[in-house]
């Protein structure tokens, strides 16, 4: 955190403020609450997705998300498996693993303000890949089904997805056919 003017900061043991969240639960409403709003406020200021909606929309397009939390490790998508929804992520950082003939390859890293699952949501097709938490990492989740009442609301938004899902599917089918030929090339060396 990096303070831009003079400020006066709080800090708590997340202990201590569970316990008072628990002999006042209006604070904890109320911290649950500022909480989800910094992670709106960070999600519209670094997501270049949502730059597709107006100003004005963003903050009630992103309230219709369910602040989702994962694990180290945890799995968000499972490659081959329809999509479940559309993932903003807001903090922490995923993996994008593709697994090919008992092997899993490392497509990419993603982190604050990037989108996941958009592939097969957008191209309607199971997941090409899977998506694993690499440090506990929070995201806005929107299920499938308001995912397709939210693009027809917002037409730009859907463009913007969909020039990203291609464009990450070239991505995934360029490296696929990359380590084809270097496993053709390794074998014939086998061979020889």
């Amino acid at each position: 955190m990096v303070a831009c003017k003079p400020s006066i900061v709080l800090r708590g043991p997340k202990d201590a403020l569970d316990l008072v969240a628990e002999a006042e639960p209006s604070v904890g409403r109320e911290l649950a609450a500022h909480c989800r709003r910094r992670m709106v406020q960070n999600l519209l200021r670094t997501s270049s997705v949502l730059g597709a909606v107006a100003p004005s929309e963003r903050p009630g397009l992103v309230d219709r998300f369910v602040a989702r939390a994962f694990e180290k490790g945890e799995r968000l998508i499972l490659q081959d498996e329809p999509a479940r929804g559309l993932y903003f992520l807001v903090s922490g950082e995923v993996a994008v693993v593709r697994h090919e003939g008992g092997e899993a390859f490392m497509l990419a890293t993603l982190g604050v303000g990037d989108t996941a699952g958009e592939v097969s949501l957008v191209l309607r097709r199971p997941s090409s890949a899977t998506v694993v938490a690499v440090h506990p990492t929070i995201t806005l989740f929107l299920p499938h089904e308001s995912f397709l009442a939210l693009i027809h609301e917002q037409p730009l938004l859907l463009a913007q997805l969909y020039e990203l899902a291609v464009r990450r599917d070239d991505e995934t089918t360029e490296f696929v056919a990359r380590e084809e030929v270097m496993s053709a090339d390794l074998e014939e060396v086998v061979v020889v």
